[in-house]
């Protein structure tokens, strides 16, 4: 008998999903290569993280579209000093007081249901399947 996975690793799982969805996504509109929001290198989707402007430690925000981009796996991964571009892109991008609201709540803990997180695992499944389709 399979064991039922801890609602923790269901998280996790979405966020993989979300991450890659937001760099196949990217891909797409870019004309076939992503773009790290911190130092602008471009390549394929598959080279990249879906990085997080704030930690994946703070639920509230770990499967926020709005809060993953690619990211080349240097700045993502090994590079701690990017946060103030990543901080330029966001604000850029969504606006002053769209990044300030994301800062104020991102201590708020967030409970996902069992469902919810497998409703939108399916949902980014099929997103997925058909950016995959297209690239």
């Amino acid at each position: 008998m399979a064991k039922t996975k801890t609602l923790a690793k269901v998280l996790d799982d979405t966020a993989v999903l979300m991450q890659k969805y937001v760099r196949l996504k990217d891909f797409a509109f870019n004309g076939g290569y992503c773009k790290c929001v911190t130092c602008g290198k471009t390549g394929h989707w598959k080279e990249f993280d879906g990085g997080h402007w704030i930690s994946r430690t703070y639920t509230k925000h770990k499967i926020a579209e709005s809060n993953i981009h690619p990211q080349c796996k240097g700045c993502n991964r090994f590079s701690h000093k990017i946060h103030e571009e990543y901080t330029m892109f966001m604000i850029d991008y969504y606006g002053k007081d769209f990044v300030d609201e994301m800062i104020a709540t991102k201590r708020e803990v967030m409970k996902y249901d069992r469902q919810e997180l497998l409703d939108i695992q399916k949902d980014l499944k099929q997103k997925i399947k058909e950016l995959e389709h297209d690239c």
